[in-house]
This record gives structure tokens, C-alpha cells and sequence, in this order.
């Protein structure tokens, strides 16, 4: 008999396992690496005395299904029995948002919303790990949709907001020598994201075709970490206007534009609003949704 209980950090790993079907993909879902999904499953494994997952393929063993099934199922009352426990609130929204746009966007507007007669309070939370609507986690998440990334399952309503061009980003002083050509702008240190495909695929847009980059300067993992990192004068990163705006406003940040060759407005993807489409006509998701698309609207007219 067990005397106790697994970490929940590791049944978490594992039911997103589960549900996505690899450890990689869990990984993703949970906004960590795959080395730590990795270690959640052994050590879940070493525990039970029993292999949950096929290396191989990825694929529950016999005894993973069963036992997935089960904590699938005591996740989701976990949730519920939280979500009660909570003291009523009719007038509160839960919304999540990628960190980036929440820092430098939506905390600037979001007090226009919260201001008027009749608006819910909202609880605003900054992450990279998607909700799971169907557990009640949010009840409304905000982030930046890559092109080609998977679309939304199908009980969630996705609705595109804006679809902003990035341009290249530096601090004045990193600017010491013109910039001519896009070899130049190529040749400055670049600061990464969370991989180099963002780059790549800008710069193949401007007619780059070398498919490869220099060394990278550093690689943060979020837009506002990058561009932290180029306020600061390491280097040059990939920004949009919703991201950027305050800092070239106030000098921070100068867009990087060669003199003898123009730049080609390149969207990489655009941000969203996304709930459970069972909610999608919610009076106070509506609200929010509707007043939010307004807001992103009218900043987008304005550039």
C-alpha cells in the first residue's frame, strides 16, 4: 500500500501526456521542457513499480490507460471541488494571457474595461500554458497564434483580434554603424525568442534565402524577456506594435530599417481570444470579448 501520494505536478505531467499523446507535446501544453515531463513520468513509474508509457512510441501501456483514466478524472474534480470552494462571484472574469501582451498591452487598457458601470472584475493571470476550458481554468485566454500552429479543439471558440507585422527592434546605442542592406541588419547580434524560426521566416519574407542564421546573441523564451534584452543593447529582436509601442515611443527602442533596401510587412501569426464555445455567448464574456475587439481595433487603425 502506498503511503503517499505522488506529487502533482508529476499526475499533471502525465494526464497531459495522456491527453496529447506524447511527452513532448505535454511538454508544450504545459510550458516546460520535455526532459521535465520525462522525469515526472519515471518517477511516477519508479513509484507504481509499473511502465506507464511505451518509449517507443509514446503510447499508454495497458496499465497507463487505466490508470490515466482514473486520474483524468480526479484532476477534473480536483478542479471542480476548487472552482466551488471559491466564494460566488457573478461579477468576475477569469482571463488568461501571454505574458508579452499582458505586460505591454493589456494592463495599460484593460483599467478602460474595469472602469465602466456593469463590468465584471478581472482576474487576470500571465502564462505561457494554454487554459483547459474544460476543467473551468479560465474563461478566457489571450495570446499570440502562430500560422500553421494546431487550431483550437473543437470545443473552443477562436477569434482572430489583429494580425500585426514584427519588425526588427534595437536599442540606439547597439546602432553604432549605418544599415544599409539586410546583410547589415543580418549581421548585428539577433536576439531569439524561443527558436530561431521567427527570424528565418522573416527574413525568407524580405528575400533572404540563405536558410541559416549566425550565432545567436541569446535566446529568452518570451517577447518581453527579448525585449528586455534589447533595451538593454544586446542585440536586435523580432517585435510587434502591441509589444513595442511604449519603448519606441519613449526612444527605448528604434525599429531597425535599412537605408537602401525597404522592409516588407511580414505577420508571423496573429493574437486571439479563445473560450469554451459552450460560453461563447456568456453576457459577460461577450462583454469582454466585444469591448477587447473594439480596443485592439482601434490601436490597429491608429498605426
Amino acid at each position: 500500500m502506498l503511503t503517499h501520494l505522488p506529487p502533482f505536478a508529476a499526475l499533471r505531467a502525465f494526464d497531459q501526456v495522456g491527453r496529447t499523446g506524447g511527452i513532448r507535446k505535454a511538454a508544450e501544453a504545459l510550458g516546460v521542457s520535455h526532459a521535465i515531463v520525462s522525469r515526472h513520468i519515471s518517477g511516477l513509474e519508479e513509484l507504481l513499480g509499473v511502465a506507464l508509457l511505451t518509449r517507443k512510441t509514446g503510447a499508454l501501456t495497458e496499465a497507463g490507460r487505466a490508470y490515466h483514466a482514473r486520474i483524468t478524472a480526479a484532476i477534473a474534480e480536483i478542479a471542480a471541488a476548487t472552482q466551488a470552494a471559491k466564494p460566488t462571484r457573478g461579477d468576475g472574469l477569469t482571463i488568461w494571457c501571454s505574458p508579452g501582451f499582458a505586460l505591454h498591452w493589456l494592463t495599460r487598457h484593460l483599467p478602460d474595461f474595469a472602469s465602466g458601470r456593469q463590468r465584471p472584475m478581472i482576474d487576470l493571470r500571465s502564462t505561457d500554458i494554454e487554459p483547459d476550458f474544460d476543467r473551468q481554468e479560465a474563461d478566457g485566454d489571450i495570446r499570440y497564434h502562430y500560422d500553421g500552429a494546431p487550431a483550437a479543439g473543437k470545443g473552443v471558440r477562436i477569434e482572430e483580434l489583429a494580425r500585426p507585422p514584427v519588425f526588427p527592434v534595437a536599442a540606439p546605442q547597439l546602432l553604432t554603424r549605418p544599415v544599409v542592406t539586410l546583410a547589415d541588419l543580418r549581421a548585428l547580434p539577433l536576439i531569439q525568442e524561443a527558436s530561431d524560426s521567427e527570424w528565418l521566416l522573416w527574413l525568407r519574407a524580405q528575400g533572404d534565402t540563405t536558410g541559416q542564421l549566425p550565432p545567436h546573441v541569446a535566446r529568452y523564451g518570451q517577447s518581453h524577456l527579448a525585449l528586455a534584452a534589447a533595451r538593454a543593447g544586446q542585440g536586435v529582436a523580432l517585435a510587434n506594435h502591441f509589444l513595442a509601442a511604449e519603448d519606441l515611443a519613449a526612444g527605448r527602442l528604434v525599429r531597425v530599417v535599412p537605408t537602401d533596401q525597404p522592409l516588407l510587412p511580414v505577420a508571423l501569426g496573429a493574437y486571439v481570444f479563445r473560450c469554451a464555445r459552450a460560453r461563447a455567448r456568456d453576457p459577460q464574456i461577450e462583454r469582454f470579448r466585444s469591448w477587447l475587439r473594439a480596443a485592439v481595433a482601434r490601436e490597429a487603425i491608429s498605426l
